[in-house]
């Protein structure tokens, strides 16, 4: 007890000791809340409290330091809000109301509730500078046929329903299409919003698709799977097959669709597109092909001759909408010349990505003397070697961004040639610095916020965006006074 006493008396004689106090309010209108749920950690302690009839609530002996103040309430989304120690009295705590989408899943001809249906919810977002829908989460019906999805921030959303597996109804177990609302467009929910989403999914003929996977390596498991190419969500249908020792394979009640026939088998894998119509299909041929072997070599161009004093690493990624995969590897990390090796890729088309550590840029990558570093190339037997030069000499990108109020923090992004290099955060001042540049002219670009910015859309940045043009010499810093912008919604 006397050293328990001790401790905590040297803990509070090590921070001053503040009254940290504020109000919890709706952000959609600023009518106070009640029963929020308030914790503040300041100092590696955490304190709580609970807002009162008009939203107040005090908390005292908090070291007076840098906190973190945590909000929760039903029906509300959780905020997370940083305290300076100077400004610890009338914190205001706005909480934005969750959005909530619910609805029921119909069976077309009987009108019944369908039970175990699939409802995938959509996010429409700038997805590497690129606008798209993305899986956000999904939901199975219960025997009501109802679903629900809560807690959502405001957004702009898709809603799919799809029971192509099959879902139970009064009269059994049967395969349903899918249908989307409001259908390849977003609808736009805002906080607090609760709206229905009702869908009647018709029922599905069926036919059998078989074949023959051939050039399986011994060992791991093989996996037939038949992944549907124009549905929305793209949710899992339960279509696959482990094939037979002799490489046979069915797989029974496919409803009519177009579907990429993936097989997988450990590292390897092949596809091949097939078309699902009212006739079953017998002889279907699948071969896996031996993968390849990719190597390279990075030359270091330095005037000091330095050598890497870190790892370099180097991704082979296949961005395909059914089965990305990124294989990685680390270079030696002293070498004059660092090598990689990637063994055993399945054919396909690929894309190289590398990191090196700090003062290297990436000069050039090349394969076959063609340049790859911003393009796709063809992984096969026998495609070469990858080359690739890192130089010590780049030059640095400094500025300050500002609105009309004066200084301003952002979203800082550099596009060199029309293609996305580096981005960074401006600090509250302002100010930002991204070095290890390669040389060239570069347009230095500033936004409040990244989520709509679609810097991948070449003609959405000509219509939409004002940069300041720089240009990177070697071993030079080059200074940027860029305006931030506001990205139009969608």
């Amino acid at each position: 007890m006397r050293l328990l006493a001790f401790l905590l008396a040297v803990t509070a004689a090590a921070f001053a000791q503040c009254i940290v106090d504020g109000t919890v309010v709706n952000s959609s209108n600023g009518a106070p809340i009640e029963h929020a749920h308030i914790s503040i950690t300041a100092a590696s302690d955490t304190f709580f409290a609970d807002s009162d009839t008009a939203g107040k609530w005090v908390v005292e002996h908090v070291p007076c330091v840098r906190a973190t103040v945590v909000v929760n309430r039903p029906g509300f989304l959780r905020k997370q809000q940083i305290v300076e120690k100077s400004h610890t009295h009338d914190v205001r705590l706005q909480l934005a109301p969750q959005a909530v989408l619910a609805g029921r899943v119909l069976d077309e001809e009987q009108g019944e509730p369908l039970l175990g249906a699939q409802v995938s919810l959509m996010t429409a977002r700038v997805i590497n500078g690129v606008r798209g829908v993305q899986a956000s989460t999904s939901a199975d019906t219960n025997d009501l046929g109802e679903y629900r999805f809560s807690g959502l921030a405001a957004g702009k959303y898709i809603l799919c329903a799809n029971a192509g597996g099959g879902a139970v109804v009064a009269s059994g177990a049967r395969p349903y299409g899918e249908k989307c609302y409001p259908g390849s467009t977003a609808m736009e929910v805002a906080a607090g919003y609760e709206g229905r989403v009702d869908f009647v999914l018709p029922p599905l003929a069926t036919v059998q698709v078989s074949g023959v996977v051939s050039g399986r390596p011994e060992g791991p498991t093989t996996i037939v799977v038949l992944v549907p190419r124009t549905q929305i969500a793209r949710m899992y249908m339960g279509l696959s097959a482990r094939p037979n020792p002799d490489g046979t394979f069915v797989i029974r009640h496919v409803p009519p669709a177009s579907y990429t026939a993936l097989v997988t088998s450990g590292r390897m894998a092949t596809s091949a597109p097939v078309e699902v119509g009212s006739a079953d299909i017998d002889s279907l041929q699948l071969h896996i092909e031996p993968g390849a072997t990719i190597a390279g070599t990075a030359t270091i161009v330095s005037a000091t001759e330095r050598k890497l004093t870190g790892a370099m690493d180097v991704q082979l990624v296949r961005d395909l909408a059914i089965d990305g995969v990124a294989f990685s590897k680390s270079s030696s990390s002293t070498a004059s010349q660092p090598t990689f090796t990637f063994s055993d890729i399945p054919a396909g088309n690929y894309r190289v990505q590398l990191t090196p550590p700090t003062p290297f840029y990436v000069k050039s990558v090349t394969l076959g003397g063609r340049d790859i570093s911003n393009s796709d190339f063809i992984v096969a037997p026998g495609a070469g070697n990858i080359e690739v030069v890192l130089a010590d000499d780049g030059g640095t990108v400094e500025g300050d961004v500002s609105t009309d109020d004066g200084p301003s923090p952002a979203w800082v992004l550099l596009q060199k040639d029309g293609i996305s290099s580096r981005n960074a955060r401006a600090d509250a001042s302002g100010h930002f610095k991204i070095d290890n540049l390669p040389t060239g002219d570069y347009q230095v670009y500033a936004w409040d916020d990244n989520t709509n910015v679609e810097y991948g859309n070449p003609e959405w940045m000509r219509q939409n965006a004002k940069g300041v043009a720089v240009t990177v010499a070697p071993a030079q810093t080059a200074q940027a006074r860029v305006t931030r912008q506001t990205a139009p919604p969608e």
